[in-house]
C-alpha cells in the first residue's frame, strides 16, 4: 500500500510537470513569428573592392499576423497585404541575413511553417548550392516545402497580392498542389532537388514562376533546368507536359491537331490514361539507346468543324495523327534538353545504374555519355470517346 502511494505521488509529479512543459512551450510557440514564405535575391553590389561585402544576399520572409488571421466574432479575415507582413534583411550569405532579419524583430523567427522558398533566376544560374545548405542544415525547416525559382526578383513575387488570395504564400502552394493533382507539374519538394543535387544519374529541376505586381498576376512558367546545381535553361508549360509524359509517365494536358476531314479545324483531345515504360540498351557503337513506349487513351474535347468521328476510319487516321504529334514533341523536348542544356532531368542515368549496372560502373562522366545517347520513341493512341456534334 504505502509503495502504491509513493507510485501515485510520482505519477501526480511526472503529470504535473508534462502539463507545465506543455504549456511553456505552447507559450513559447505563442511569442514565435511564423514565417510562411521566403524569397532569396541578390542585394545591390556595393562599390568596395572587399569580396565579402561585394556579393551581398537580401532575404525576404512574409510573415503571418496572428490578430489579423484569426479574425473576431462577426469580423471578416483579413486578405493579402492586410494579413502578412513582408520585411527583408541583407548579409553576406542567408545565415547572416536570417541573423540582420531575426534582429529587426522582437519574437523569435520559426520557419517550421514554411511553405515555399522562392529564388530568384540569376541567383539559380550561379548556382543552388550555396543558398540551399541553410536550409538543409535547419531542423526547423520543412523538406518538403517547395522552392520556386522566379523570372523577376523573389521580393517581387512575394510583394504580389493576387485578388483571390487570402495569404499570398498560400495562394502560392495551392497553385502548385492543383497543378500537380491535374498531373500538368511535376512534384518536385525542396527534398527531391537536394536529392537529385547530389545524385550522378539525374539532374535537377525546379517549378518556374513569374509575377506581375500591378495586375497582381502569379503564373506558373514551366520548368527552371539545371546542371548540376546551376540553372542552365527552361522549358516551358507546353515543354513541360512533354517532360511529364516522357519522365514520369504522366498526362500533360490538351494534344491539338488538324481535322481528319477537312484540315480546315483543330481538334482538341484530352488525355485520361498513359501507361510508359523505358529500357536502357547499349547499341553495336557503345551509345546506350532509351527504348520508350508510351500507350494514351483520350477523348476528343473539342472541334472546330463537324466531322463525325463516328466513323471508324476517321477514328483511326485520328489516332495516328495523335501519335506521329505526341513522338515529335517529346523527341523534341528530349533533344533540347539533350544537345541545349545537356542535363539528364529525365533520370535516364538512373536508369542505367538499375538496369545495366555493369554498363554503370565503367562510366566516368554520366553528361559526356548522356551527350550521345539515343531516344526512340513508340505511341499508340486510343480515342475511347468522340465525344458530342451537331
Amino acid at each position: 500500500m504505502k509503495n502504491l502511494k509513493r507510485f501515485l505521488l510520482i505519477l501526480q509529479v511526472f503529470t504535473v510537470s508534462i502539463i507545465l512543459t506543455a504549456c511553456w512551450d505552447l507559450k513559447d510557440i505563442n511569442r514565435r513569428v511564423l514565417v510562411i514564405g521566403l524569397g532569396i535575391d541578390l542585394a545591390d553590389r556595393t562599390e568596395t573592392e572587399n569580396y565579402e561585402y561585394t556579393s551581398m544576399i537580401k532575404l525576404t520572409a512574409q510573415v503571418a499576423i496572428p490578430e489579423k488571421l484569426s479574425g473576431g466574432a462577426g469580423q471578416p479575415l483579413s486578405t493579402g497585404a492586410e494579413a502578412v507582413w513582408n520585411v527583408s534583411a541583407i548579409g553576406r550569405n542567408v545565415s547572416k541575413a536570417y541573423v540582420n532579419l531575426q534582429q529587426r524583430l522582437q519574437d523569435e523567427l520559426f520557419i517550421g511553417h514554411t511553405r515555399v522558398v522562392v529564388i530568384s533566376e540569376d541567383l539559380a544560374r550561379e548556382g543552388l548550392s550555396r543558398y540551399m545548405n541553410f536550409f538543409r542544415n535547419n531542423p526547423e525547416f520543412r523538406r518538403l516545402s517547395y522552392l520556386l525559382i522566379s523570372e523577376n526578383k523573389a521580393e517581387d513575387l512575394l510583394n504580389t497580392f493576387p485578388k483571390t488570395a487570402n495569404v499570398q504564400a498560400m495562394y502560392l502552394m495551392n497553385l502548385i498542389e492543383d497543378e500537380i493533382q491535374r498531373q500538368t507539374m511535376p512534384d518536385i519538394p525542396f527534398i527531391e532537388t537536394a536529392i537529385r543535387g547530389v545524385t550522378r544519374g539525374i539532374d535537377p529541376i525546379a517549378i518556374l514562376v513569374s509575377n506581375d505586381k500591378e495586375t497582381g498576376i502569379i503564373k506558373y512558367s514551366g520548368l527552371a533546368v539545371f546542371r548540376g546545381d546551376q540553372m542552365v535553361g527552361k522549358l516551358d508549360v507546353e515543354e513541360t507536359w512533354s517532360y511529364l509524359q516522357l519522365a514520369e509517365g504522366k498526362l500533360g494536358e490538351l494534344e491539338v491537331v488538324r481535322d481528319v476531314e477537312g484540315e480546315l479545324g483543330r481538334i482538341s483531345i484530352v488525355f485520361k490514361n498513359l501507361k510508359r515504360k523505358i529500357r536502357p540498351l547499349v547499341t553495336e557503337k557503345g551509345n546506350f539507346r532509351f527504348k520508350c513506349k508510351l500507350n494514351v487513351e483520350g477523348i476528343i474535347f473539342s472541334q472546330e468543324v463537324p466531322t463525325s468521328y463516328d466513323r471508324e476510319i476517321y477514328i483511326d487516321q485520328l489516332e495516328n495523327r495523335v501519335s506521329v504529334e505526341l513522338k515529335k514533341e517529346l523527341e523534341t523536348v528530349f533533344y533540347k534538353v539533350q544537345q541545349k542544356y545537356n542535363a539528364d532531368i529525365f533520370g535516364f542515368g538512373e536508369l542505367v545504374r538499375a538496369y545495366l549496372p555493369e554498363e554503370w560502373q565503367k562510366i566516368d562522366n554520366w553528361r559526356e555519355e548522356f551527350k550521345k545517347a539515343e531516344l526512340e520513341v513508340e505511341v499508340e493512341t486510343k480515342i475511347r470517346r468522340s465525344g458530342m456534334h451537331m
